[in-house]
């Protein structure tokens, strides 16, 4: 522990002194190492970046843990989500179905006054709200 609180004391003077010691092809050589450091990471990080991807995307197929399984609704590789299918495990509440409509029809009926207010002229969301929502 000694070593590295003595180390970081030591740091700017001996930063500093490298800076003084460089000559013209210290500068250089320098110069070129950020260049060419500053050109080339853009393409290690999307390298760096599909690897990781790919090695994410093999354990997720060799992965057991779906999110179905960790809900708690079986295997997830057996069970396939598509909205055609009207059987699902899980579904609304009478509570939460009632509440959604409750406010739908609010959300209805201030556009609907709202149209009224503005003079009777309504809108194609009003007429279409009045067609399917009422």
């Amino acid at each position: 522990m000694n070593s590295i609180a003595e180390w970081i004391a030591k740091l700017p003077r001996n930063t500093q002194e490298s800076v003084q010691r460089l000559n013209f092809y210290g500068w250089v050589r320098l110069i070129l190492v950020v260049a060419i450091y500053l050109l080339i990471r853009p393409w290690l990080m999307k390298l760096a970046e599909r690897s990781q991807t790919a090695s994410f995307e093999k354990v997720a197929k060799t992965s057991a843990l779906t999110p179905n399984v960790l809900r708690g609704h079986g295997n997830g590789a057996a069970e396939e989500d598509s909205e055609e299918s009207t059987s699902s495990s899980w579904s609304w509440g009478p509570k939460a179905r009632k509440r959604q409509k409750q406010t739908v029809d609010r959300a209805v009926e201030k556009e609907l006054r709202k149209a009224e207010e503005d003079g009777g002229e309504e809108d194609e969301d009003v007429a279409f709200l009045k067609k399917y929502c009422t």
